[in-house]
């Protein structure tokens, strides 16, 4: 019964994760001229999983109502369809959840860019340094 809060917040935390590493590793680019500070990158990285989030939730309603499926929990088990509120309860859950993952995510990247660790982005940029390169 819990899945779908789980679903939603591991996927937001690796879609936040994902969007704060690739901009990080832009700016960390010698070949592009940017240079954006840590909290513009974390804001980029919140704003990229609650987007991801928002489209799936696009998805569901479309497919919901395209094939009868019940993928947002608007009809209960007993075929009563939910109204108002109720029928909201499940999309708004999500995307709180998804807005509680990006936050994890782009609040770990912030710390650690503002720290200048950066881990994740120098295992990156070491890994990309030692693959041979494609010809």
């Amino acid at each position: 019964p819990r899945w779908d809060v789980v679903l939603h917040a591991f996927s937001s935390v690796i879609a936040g994760s994902f969007g704060f590493l690739v901009v990080a590793l832009l700016n960390r680019d010698e070949h592009i001229a940017i240079d954006l500070s840590p909290f513009f990158v974390s804001l980029f990285a919140f704003c990229f999983a609650v987007s991801i989030g928002a489209v799936w939730e696009i998805y569901e309603f479309t497919f919901d109502g395209l094939l009868g499926l019940n993928m947002q929990k608007f009809i209960l088990a007993d075929g009563t369809v939910l109204i108002g509120h109720a029928a909201l309860a499940d999309t708004m859950k999500d995307i709180i959840v998804d807005c509680l993952g990006a936050l994890a995510a782009s609040a770990a990247g912030y710390f650690s860019l503002r720290r200048g660790k950066g881990w994740a982005t120098q295992a990156i940029a070491q890994y990309a340094k030692s693959a041979p390169a494609e010809q």
